[in-house]
């Protein structure tokens, strides 16, 4: 059973974490949008260039990197996997537009 003490610290405890994951939320949508901002000036480089909008050799070096990283801090590799190449994706389809493919 639980005495009522408890109870109120459990739910200041709750509260506090949910408070680290709202703030780590925010950095997480910042870094985003600052990644993609950086890709935005990729994808205007390679259209000036007239490169192409994949590279997959460096998409290749890229997942070894995201799989290396999740396991050294132990975050499952598939979700790693999912999460990247969900924003690839849309980075792909950006530098796309770009070039006009």
């Amino acid at each position: 059973m639980i005495n009522a003490g408890e109870e109120v610290v459990s739910d200041v405890e709750l509260t506090s974490l949910r408070q680290t994951i709202d703030e780590l939320d925010e950095q997480l949508v910042i870094l985003l949008a600052r990644r993609f901002q950086v890709t935005e000036q990729v994808g205007r480089l390679k259209a000036r260039q007239r490169w192409q909008a994949v590279d997959p050799e460096r998409e290749a070096r890229q997942r070894h990197r995201y799989l290396t990283l999740a396991g050294q801090h132990g975050l499952d590799q598939s979700l790693t996997l999912r999460i990247f190449r969900s924003i690839i994706d849309e980075v792909v389809r950006n530098h796309r537009a770009f070039i006009g493919e």
